[in-house]
């Protein structure tokens, strides 16, 4: 536990260094743009899921939710456009941005564009690169862009983004692109076997977030208690956007550890100890 608090020290530090050294008056900016999911239309049950902000705006009733308490990790929220009637809006222009509020400063995170899942809902997947600090600011914002004829209208919602007690995003030194955050996408607890292990990659570029493919992420499931790995298990491989998918075999229940590696040509280029705590049941 006391090193787990140590590292998160160490790693606010470095995030407010790094945003000091940068300005922090920016917000990170997608250069993507929004795209629909037609084979996902109508699959997002939001009923099971936690409402952080509902409100009437610009015509519209738009609501934000996620399906768990938020953490400083790869996190998904869903938001939903309706007519005052409660009939879904699909075809309304709409983005949105998020931004770290600290006060004095402020900066951005990495994020996808918004994908149309249908029914009125719109899936948007960021990584909070730090928690919250408290009496610092109003912390991180989701703000909503709805598009008009002649305007942009602006919608924030407050984000309550905790410091997660397991850690899933980890920033890095690289020799190659200096530092990189490496989000694993696996759940704090999953069952025995193999599983599919996905990664998310970002460069903290001055004012933006960049996606970063090209390097193969080494993965070794390990057992502290007994003192074996296992076998069986698959590097992830760049599959674009940022994204990587690999496999993980855990042979047996109890608390296990993945160790992991960025490479690029076969050599290793990352410079910390990125190890990601998981439970196996």
């Amino acid at each position: 536990m006391k090193r787990i608090i140590n590292t998160t020290i160490l790693y606010i530090l470095f995030v407010l260094l790094q945003i000091s050294f940068y300005g922090c008056n920016n917000m990170t900016k997608s250069t993507a743009t929004q795209s629909e999911d037609k084979h996902a239309s109508n699959s997002i049950d939001l009923s099971n899921m936690i409402m952080l902000g509902d409100t009437t705006f610009a015509g519209y009733q738009v609501s934000l939710w996620t399906p768990d308490s938020l953490t400083n990790k790869f996190e998904s929220l869903y938001l939903r456009l309706e007519d005052g009637k409660g009939n879904p809006i699909n075809d309304q222009e709409v983005n949105y941005e998020i931004t770290m509020d600290m006060g004095m400063m402020s900066h951005g995170g990495p994020y996808d564009a918004l994908v149309n899942k249908g029914n009125g809902i719109f899936q948007a997947d960021m990584v909070f690169i730090m928690a919250n600090m408290k009496d610092m600011g109003r912390g991180w914002l989701f703000k909503t862009l709805l598009k008009g004829k002649d305007k942009t209208d602006t919608l924030t919602f407050a984000l309550p983004v905790q410091q997660a007690t397991i850690p899933r995003t980890i920033a890095t030194g690289t020799t190659t692109d200096d530092r990189v955050f490496v989000s694993c996408l696996i759940p704090n607890e999953v069952e025995s076997g193999k599983h599919n292990i996905e990664f998310a990659l970002h460069k903290m570029d001055k004012e933006t977030f960049t996606n970063l493919d090209g390097y193969t992420i080494a993965v070794e499931p390990f057992m502290p208690a007994m003192k074996h790995g296992s076998p069986e298990n698959k590097d992830a491989e760049s599959k674009g956007n940022g994204r990587y998918s690999g496999l993980v075999n855990f042979t047996m229940s109890g608390d296990w550890v993945i160790k992991v590696k960025l490479l690029k040509n076969g050599e290793t280029v990352s410079q910390d100890s990125l190890v990601y705590p998981i439970k196996i049941k």
